[in-house]
């Protein structure tokens, strides 16, 4: 079961990851350290990192969230889980008597709005933070020097990575490693050598034996 409002996400159940469709306009302002998520305009996918359970709060935000479909995945199955509100009752949020109100439920701006109408970022609609780098080169910074591993890091929701465990001043964008230049050029040498001396080695089939 999934619930939401008040600015959280909630998840009653066991699973590895899922995946959310929603509309609204949201930006994720916290979320736990081994789970890494993904988020466009309608559609968040969250993993664990080191293939743990799921926690109970998947994650917090800000905006205008109005939950459609949730799946739970549980080993190689996707569940759908039942979708529950919270903190959204029309009523409660309704300034006026309700006898009075002629309008119909549902239809007020803001029902579902937390701390304020967001703005929609591919770069900042989520930012992962506190993961750690697993080896030596895993990314490289702009120079082609490899990153240390075990460096702590932060992934925006479009994919840029940067240094540190949050994002601060002196955060830079780093790499995955990529062949420079020269490197392809070598490469490509040597892959035309092991062709030559192959086709150097290999047995003619002409010649020799007798005829018909």
């Amino acid at each position: 079961m999934i619930i939401y409002g008040n600015g959280e996400v909630l998840l009653e159940g066991n699973g590895q990851g899922f995946e959310m469709i929603y509309n609204g306009t949201i930006r994720i302002t916290n979320s736990p350290d081994n789970l890494f998520l993904s988020a466009d305009k309608t559609r968040i996918i969250g993993v664990m990192l080191d293939g743990s359970e799921l926690p109970n709060k998947l994650f917090n935000y800000a905006g205008d969230l109005r939950v459609t479909y949730c799946g739970v995945a549980n080993t190689d199955l996707l569940e759908k889980h039942r979708i529950i509100t919270q903190g959204v009752d029309y009523w409660e949020l309704d300034d006026e008597n309700w006898e009075d109100d002629g309008s119909l439920w549902g239809t007020r701006d803001g029902t579902y709005l937390i701390n304020g109408k967001q703005s929609y970022s591919r770069k900042n609609i989520v930012v992962n933070k506190n993961i750690k780098t697993q080896s030596e080169g895993q990314y490289q910074y702009k120079d082609g020097s490899p990153v240390p591993a075990n460096e702590l890091i932060h992934i925006h929701g479009n994919g840029t990575t940067m240094t540190g465990a949050s994002h601060n001043k002196d955060s830079v964008q780093i790499y995955p490693p990529t062949f420079s230049r020269e490197k392809k050029i070598a490469l490509n040498k040597i892959s035309r050598q092991i062709k030559r001396t192959k086709a150097s080695t290999t047995p003619s089939s002409s010649g020799g034996g007798g005829g018909y």
